[in-house]
């Protein structure tokens, strides 16, 4: 075993063993790990980031709804809780209930969602739209699929009402209380334009059967920075 080897198990072990001395149990354990880092912003594309409410987040929330992706970068340095309701999942960052997808789930423990500032001139997407957010099971069981869907949403705030543009899902196996980056493309079927006054909304679910577990998701700090990449 090489000497860095040696030097991460001992870090590990008495990391452990201060959990056990302070009566800490793995339940309650937060999801720190980070695995992978976001690529660059690429030239060319415009880049949104989510955002708690309030934001930068002081505090634990109630999961909230209807959140806003602006231009300027997350300053908070803590994840903090965004799901305190009762049901959620009551841990670091965002916890989403697996149920049937639904572009139309209206309960805040099942879904979050996002939208752009109003539209002052149209905005054309052809190509890919990516939503990069960090993801988690919601599980102290390791190995198991985890997934997400995305939905892109044409929101009319005159009228109260979306036209749905696209959706696609991500699933992968998950190492449990490790976040992972979560770049999610989804694909535009020739161009679509969105009228000046509305807004584009990207909404997260957890689908069953596509994910075995509840889901988590993060967002809105410096360490666990998500934004959606409009080309």
């Amino acid at each position: 075993m090489s000497a860095t080897s040696r030097r991460t198990l001992l870090l590990i072990v008495l990391t452990a063993a201060c959990l056990t001395m302070s009566g800490a149990t793995s339940s309650l354990a937060l999801f720190s790990s980070r695995a992978n880092v976001p690529a660059t912003f690429a030239s060319g594309t415009w880049s949104y980031y989510l955002h708690n409410n309030p934001t930068p987040p002081t505090a634990n929330t109630t999961a909230q709804v209807n959140l806003t992706a602006t231009t300027t970068a997350p300053t908070a340095t803590t994840l903090r809780r965004y799901d305190t309701n009762a049901g959620c999942a009551n841990r670091a960052g965002r916890g989403l209930i697996v149920a049937a997808p639904n572009p139309l789930q209206a309960s805040a423990c099942y879904y979050a969602n996002w939208r752009i500032p109003v539209l002052a001139a149209p905005l054309t997407l052809q190509g890919t739209v990516t939503l990069d957010i960090w993801s988690a099971t919601n599980t102290n069981t390791n190995g198991v699929t985890g997934a997400l869907i995305v939905y892109l949403r044409d929101y009319d705030p005159t009228r109260l009402t979306y036209s749905e543009i696209t959706n696609a899902t991500f699933s992968r196996a998950y190492t449990r209380r490790t976040w992972i980056h979560t770049p999610i493309t989804v694909n535009i079927s020739g161009t679509r334009t969105l009228a000046v006054g509305h807004q584009l909304e990207i909404k997260i679910e957890a689908p069953s059967p596509a994910t075995a577990t509840n889901m988590l998701v993060a967002y809105d700090t410096t360490t666990y920075a998500a934004f959606v990449r409009v080309r």
